[in-house]
């Protein structure tokens, strides 16, 4: 029998404290890889929950065990860390989840469905623009990089939830939300 196909092999990673709270104790990983795993992102999109997937410009953006990942051809980003010394393992299982993946890729349907989010400056013009910190981001702006980098979910928003807001709430989360 041969040896399973693997794809990640090594990477580096960082923690960083998120920069819209420092002291807040949220953190976000960031593993850079050197191999391009891009080929994977059709079969990751046919397996992993509530996906976005854009094929041309290489992201995948999904949910699996209830953290959400976003791929990109020499990284993979996720947000909300609430325990640093959980890295190795949150690490572990993202590495095991692609590379599993990877080498049962003759088994899996790969989906090029694509789900494609409008750039930053847009989901930006949708929000209330009125940087009111709620959110803990300092600016509606870096919210929406975030909320596009799926590092954030709209609900994290306190205005949109307010009666004057529900259009734009609804607009933003339909972008998010699976057909």
């Amino acid at each position: 029998m041969s040896k399973p196909e693997t794809l990640i092999t090594d990477y580096q990673h960082e923690l960083i404290e998120d920069h819209h709270s420092f002291g807040s104790g949220r953190y976000g990983l960031r593993v850079m890889l050197p191999m391009d795993i891009s080929p994977a992102f059709p079969y990751l999109n046919s397996i992993l929950d509530d996906t976005i997937y854009d094929h041309e410009n290489s992201i995948l953006i999904g949910f699996s065990n209830r953290k959400r990942y976003a791929f990109r051809p020499h990284e993979i980003q996720l947000g909300m860390v609430a325990d640093p010394s959980d890295v190795s393992g949150i690490i572990e299982e993202v590495v095991d989840l692609v590379n599993k993946v990877w080498s049962d890729k003759d088994n899996i349907e790969p989906s090029y469905t694509e789900r494609k989010i409008p750039p930053v400056f847009e989901i930006y013009k949708m929000l209330p623009r009125t940087n009111c910190k709620e959110c803990g981001y300092p600016t509606c702006l870096a919210f929406a990089a975030d909320l596009r980098s799926g590092i954030v979910k709209p609900e994290a928003c306190v205005k949109l939830s307010e009666p004057e807001y529900r259009e734009a709430r609804d607009k933003i989360i339909s972008l998010f939300t699976p057909d």
